[in-house]
């Protein structure tokens, strides 16, 4: 093995690595995003929820007088 051969193995174990770690970067990523979204629905449906239920005690208390 020469110099140019080893150099050349390691070069390409570099770029198998690096995109292995670009990979899992891009998976975690994306289900960051995916995990944000998922709360940004469910903090929109308890805030939905909230002002149906302010809503309809208003709506109870003026049936009741």
């Amino acid at each position: 093995m020469n110099a140019g051969m080893i150099a050349g193995i390691v070069f390409l174990a570099g770029l198998i690595i690096g995109g292995l770690i670009l990979v899992i970067k891009l998976i975690s990523g994306a289900v960051g995003i995916i995990g944000g979204f998922f709360n940004l629905i469910l903090g929109l449906v308890v805030i939905i929820a909230l002002i149906v239920i302010v809503i309809w005690m208003f709506s109870y208390a003026k049936r009741k007088k």
